[in-house]
């Protein structure tokens, strides 16, 4: 059967109210879809963040999605106090024919992206980069992401704890072998074959010098293994290099971007930071937009 996409326009939040029950109750709205024929729309809800896949569960009309039939608008009730929910929208033509997600929304403040419009071709260059700026009480500043690769995009601004540094603070596997052959050495024979005339200070000596002459030889066999596994890890790389960009817009709601390449595919979003809290974060949708060719 084909399979082919259903646009959705534009899709808002009309209403966050909390009920008696001190549940939240959501009411969502809808441009329709300037496909004829849609038999209806799905809504999808999410708790904590927006990632994929939306298949959160709590509201009183059901899981995610939720078929609301051949409608505009929509209630989702019972969804816990005081929790932030995403939301996004597809229409369907029958149960095996469905679109692409609508815009993400949120019942909390998000930054929103204006332009350039998202999916849109043949952007002229310079691109004008434009988001809403935070409703009064928020004090925050904004961060532009913008690549070509839309995973590292949409990690971007996320905490990587630092790689584990590997086999620097081992004992050498040489020290520990001269060790080991010392004390059995001395449970046999109460002193050190042939050098047994020596002070136990020297001989001590004598056992760290040659542990680390055995170490330096190879004995520990560490160094050249993690040196073949970042070759072959660096071989598997796709030659293909992807771009990333980060701006500090400080309290800014625009930014005009030069160092785009013509008739490429660009990936960006805004976060916003609490001017108190870095921990606080506000992040907007990813969106994508091809440049035009020069």
């Amino acid at each position: 059967m084909k399979l082919y996409q259903i646009l959705i326009v534009t899709f808002l939040i009309l209403v966050n109210s909390i009920s008696f029950a001190f549940c939240q109750d959501i009411t969502l709205s809808w441009d329709s879809s300037p496909t004829p024929d849609v038999d209806g729309y799905n809504v999808y809800y999410k708790q904590g963040n927006m990632d994929f896949p939306f298949d959160g569960i709590g509201a009183n009309e059901g899981a995610s999605p939720v078929d609301v039939g051949n409608t505009l608008s929509t209630t989702l009730t019972n969804l816990s106090d005081g929790m932030t929910y995403f939301f996004t929208v597809s229409a369907y033509q029958n149960p095996d024919i469905e679109s692409t997600f609508s815009n993400v929304v949120s019942n909390s403040w998000l930054p929103s992206l204006t332009i350039p419009a998202n999916n849109v071709t043949n952007e002229p260059v310079p691109v004008t980069f434009r988001w809403e700026t935070s409703p009064t009480g928020y004090d925050v500043t904004y961060t532009l992401y913008y690549g070509t690769d839309q995973n590292e995009v949409s990690s971007a601004g996320s905490f990587v704890p630092p790689p584990t540094r590997s086999g620097n603070n081992r004992i050498p596997t040489g020290l520990i072998l001269v060790l080991a052959l010392y004390f059995l050495m001395q449970i046999k024979y109460r002193s050190i074959v042939p050098i047994k005339n020596l002070s136990p200070v020297y001989n001590l000596l004598l056992i760290v010098l040659l542990g680390g002459m055995l170490s330096a030889c190879g004995g520990s066999g560490g160094g050249s293994d993690t040196a073949s596994d970042r070759s072959a890890t660096s071989a598997e790389t796709p030659a293909t290099e992807s771009v990333l960009y980060s701006i500090n817009k400080g309290s800014s709601d625009y930014h005009q971007a030069y160092d785009l390449s013509a008739s490429t595919t660009y990936y960006w979003k805004v976060v916003a930071t609490d001017t108190q809290d870095p921990n606080l974060t506000y992040e907007s949708e990813v969106r994508t937009f091809t440049t035009e060719v020069f």
